[in-house]
């Protein structure tokens, strides 16, 4: 049962169930309407910004953080040896460094195994795959 915070917002820790042992990820009460969640930037002036809306979908990021990701930064996003913990770091954050690192801009030492696996995501992979690691409990 999700809880809800004296603000009226679930916190996300209790909207996510999560079993470790399996990496099974139930998503409950406000990750489900995250599923349908659309993001669209607005400009200075309030008019919608020529960026078209994002879809998030947070299946295809799991499943892609398990293939691509997981390996470096484990299993939770907790960071392994080097590679640092990205779990409930910010969705602009997430964005920006794989956006930078698809650019192939040099961000550390670990950006020759990262450069070649950003490469390949697209915008809308690069979107999913932020929204779900931010959500993960940090």
């Amino acid at each position: 049962m999700s809880r809800w915070n004296p603000g009226g917002r679930m916190r996300l820790e209790n909207a996510i169930s999560t079993d470790w042992d399996n990496m099974k990820f139930t998503m409950l009460g406000a990750s489900v309407a995250m599923c349908c969640l659309v993001i669209g930037p607005v400009a200075a002036d309030g008019d919608a910004a020529a960026t078209p809306e994002v879809t998030i979908d947070l299946k295809a990021a799991e499943k892609k953080y398990r293939r691509e990701c997981r390996g470096c930064h484990g299993p939770t996003a907790m960071g392994l040896a080097s590679y640092p913990k990205l779990a409930a770091q910010p969705v602009d954050y997430l964005a920006g460094k794989l956006e930078a690192y698809r650019a192939g801009e040099k961000l550390g030492p670990n950006t020759p195994l990262m450069a070649p696996r950003a490469r390949k995501l697209s915008d809308q992979d690069i979107a999913n795959l932020a929204a779900f690691i931010s959500g993960l409990p940090g």
